[in-house]
């Protein structure tokens, strides 16, 4: 699965706004930016719909759950992250993600 260029700016300040989310799989919408090292991700999932297995060999990625739930696994662990939860994929891990 390949993501967009996260990296490209160069000025630490990033932003969501004005910038369109892409259908990342399917029924799942990604905003992605990111620097070098950390990709921080803002996803809306349709009832039902998941993100197979998958890793990323040069970043980070960091999750904070804004609303609803979703289960992750990571590797061989499994847990269900609700409204609050922050998780921190460290890179070149396998993760899913799944929402009821």
């Amino acid at each position: 699965m390949s993501t967009p260029d996260v990296t490209s700016e160069s000025r630490p300040f990033r932003t969501w706004n004005g910038r369109d989310s892409w259908e990342f799989v399917d029924g799942v919408r990604l905003h992605a930016v990111g620097g070098e090292q950390v990709l921080l991700c803002r996803v809306n999932y349709a009832p039902g719909k998941q993100v197979p297995w998958h890793k990323h060999d040069d970043t980070e990625q960091v999750m904070c759950i804004l609303d609803g739930e979703v289960e992750m696994t990571i590797e061989e662990d499994t847990t269900t992250l609700r409204s609050g939860d922050v998780v921190v994929v460290n890179r070149g891990l396998h993760h899913k993600l799944y929402s009821e």
